[in-house]
Order: C-alpha cells, then sequence, then structure tokens
C-alpha cells in the first residue's frame, strides 16, 4: 500500500511540475494536458470565463501553440448524458471544420481540450461576404453526421421555470411558458432534423481569417437547423433586412412560404428562450425575477441589444428579458400562439 501511494504522488508531481506557469488545475486537467501533450511543457496557463453552464476553461501554450481546456461543470441530474452527449457532437463538429480541432477527449471526466482559434465574436455586420462565411459554416454542420438526441427545448424551458421559482420564489412569466409550449406544438409536424448547435449566441460564434467556427457545444444535438439560424439573428442579426439575408445566404436562394413560416414559429420561440435564460440570470443576480429597475424600462429590442453589447456589466438582465418577451409577444401573436396581455 505505502508503495502504491509513493507512486501516486509521484505522479501528481509530475503532473504539476509539466505545468509552467498558472493557477492550481483540477486533477482531471492536469492528467488530460498530461495525456494530449506527455512530457512537453505547459505554459502561460490562464482561466477563462466559462458561462452560465458553470465549467472551467482555460488557456494555454505548448510548444508556441495556443489551446483551451474544458472541464465540465457539475453533473445535471436532469440530464446524466450532457458530457458524452457534447463530446460527439463537438467530435464531429471538429472533423467537420466547423469547431476547433479536438486535441483530446473524456465524457467520463468530462476534459476537452482544443486547438484556440485566433477570431473575434460575431457582431452584427452589414458586410455580405462575412454572413456567407456563416452561411457555409451553418450549411457544413446540418448537413453533416447525426448528432445524438438531447434534452428538448420544452425540457429546458421548464428546468429555468424551476430554478427561477427556487431562486426568486417565483419561476417565468406564465404567457413565456404558455406561447412556448403552443409555439412548439405548432413547429413540431414541420420540424426537420439535423446535427444543430442550439446555442448560438454571438460569443460561441468564431470569426477568423478563413472561417467561422462554433464553440461550446454543451447543448448541441439533433434538433430543427432553423432553430440555429433564429437563434443568430436575435443577437447578432438585430435588424429584419440582415436576418433576410442570412437566410437568403444559407438556402442559396429564396425562400417559400413554407419555409418562411417555419423561421417566424423558430424565431419566436429562440426568443422565449433567451427570455428565460435572463430571467434566470436575473434572478441570480438580485434574488428576484423582478422587473427591469426603474431608469431602465426597455426599448426597442434591436437599442436593448446594442446597450447589452456595449456595456453589459450597466445593463440589468431583466431588462433584457422583457425586451426579448415583449418582442417573442409581438412575433408570436400572428402566429395564433399569444393573445394579448398586460
Amino acid at each position: 500500500m505505502m508503495d502504491l501511494i509513493r507512486e501516486l504522488k509521484k505522479r501528481l508531481a509530475a503532473l504539476r511540475g509539466q505545468v509552467a506557469s498558472g493557477p492550481e488545475l483540477h486533477p482531471d486537467l492536469s492528467a488530460a494536458l498530461a495525456a494530449a501533450f506527455p512530457g512537453r511543457p505547459v505554459r502561460d496557463v490562464t482561466s477563462l470565463s466559462g458561462g452560465l453552464s458553470g465549467a472551467t476553461l482555460i488557456a494555454f501554450v505548448v510548444d508556441g501553440a495556443p489551446y483551451v481546456a474544458k472541464r465540465f461543470g457539475a453533473l445535471d441530474p436532469g440530464d446524466p448524458e450532457r458530457a458524452a452527449r457534447e463530446v460527439a457532437c463537438q467530435r464531429v463538429a471538429s472533423e467537420r471544420g466547423v469547431a476547433p480541432r479536438l486535441r483530446h477527449a473524456d465524457a467520463r471526466t468530462g476534459v476537452t481540450i482544443m486547438d484556440r482559434v485566433a477570431g473575434a465574436p460575431l457582431r452584427p455586420s452589414e458586410d455580405p461576404t462575412l454572413l456567407d462565411k456563416v452561411a457555409t459554416a451553418l450549411r457544413r454542420l446540418h448537413d453533416g453526421p447525426p448528432f445524438p438526441r438531447g434534452p428538448s427545448r420544452l425540457d429546458f424551458l421548464r428546468s429555468v421555470d424551476a430554478q427561477c421559482a427556487a431562486l426568486a420564489g417565483a419561476g417565468l412569466p406564465a404567457d413565456l411558458v404558455r406561447t412556448a409550449e403552443e409555439l412548439e406544438r405548432v413547429s413540431a409536424p414541420h420540424a426537420h432534423e439535423a446535427p444543430c448547435h442550439r446555442d448560438l449566441n454571438p460569443n460561441n460564434v468564431l470569426v477568423a481569417a478563413d472561417r467561422v467556427v462554433f464553440v461550446d457545444w454543451t447543448a448541441a444535438g439533433a434538433g430543427d437547423p432553423f432553430f440555429d439560424l433564429a437563434q443568430l439573428g436575435v443577437f447578432a442579426l438585430p435588424r429584419p433586412e440582415q436576418r433576410e439575408a442570412l437566410f437568403h445566404a444559407y438556402l442559396g436562394r429564396s425562400a417559400s412560404d413554407e419555409e418562411r413560416a417555419r423561421a417566424h414559429v423558430a424565431r419566436a420561440i429562440a426568443l422565449a428562450l433567451y427570455a428565460a435564460s435572463f430571467f434566470l440570470a436575473g434572478a441570480r443576480v438580485s434574488g428576484s425575477r423582478g422587473s427591469p429597475p426603474a431608469d431602465e424600462e426597455p426599448g426597442p429590442l434591436a437599442e436593448v441589444i446594442a446597450a447589452f453589447g456595449a456595456a453589459p456589466e450597466r445593463t440589468h438582465p431583466a431588462t433584457v428579458a422583457a425586451a426579448l418577451l415583449r418582442e417573442m409577444r409581438r412575433e408570436a401573436r400572428p402566429l395564433g400562439a399569444a393573445r394579448d396581455r398586460p
């Protein structure tokens, strides 16, 4: 037994010695680095933001090349297959060239290591060349090998509703949940399943010199490709003409009436889910789902998004949630999925 303990201590010391600088790492991360880069020093280790998923993200350099490692947050009891599904989806996306190259993946420990792409998050643009790049990356993803199925959008919404109730004593606005349920019922018979990212906020879309890649595959799985398009449109393409340009570039032609109807429903659902996410963020910030601060009455959605993008720390999440909810109601009303409510 003592020999075993000494051997374990020796291995841990070797792992620590491999990391030449930076914060103390979880043993699973250290072991993954040793497996991916045996005997090679890991330098310039820095922590990155893990977003809402609770994941640990680090950037580092090996032999002058930059990489990123991710370790999943706590296991979601409602989605025990999340880590394995994310690894499977990211591996396919990496092979398709629409995700950073994957260097190491272990679903058991929830650690992945990938190339760090030199790119900037997608921001609103009038550049048709950029929209063509985004559309090309999306088509390549959606035309690829199938992804495993994950929790439904309604499962996600109900989970957020329960978390809001636990944190703030009140769940999501009733008409948000009801409208989303009605929209899902309307869209289900017409949805075409494809491998999807399912969380295409602008920070998960990196624009590099020669291509566009998608990062953070936590929510990825089989889904409706029009929902990926709709999510991109909420924050990255706030004006109708921008969304129309992307849609045309994606299809490579003018949309049919059926496709436009599908896109309209997908946009309303995307607005509902983003509103839910910002209500949850507000509950985490203030312990109350509440309303926007008195001096932050939400204006038009495009203006709120611009203000949030410019200074997110100065825009209350409830302000963004309220603007998204109002836009969802406006988009859903012609579909008969929402009624006039206060």
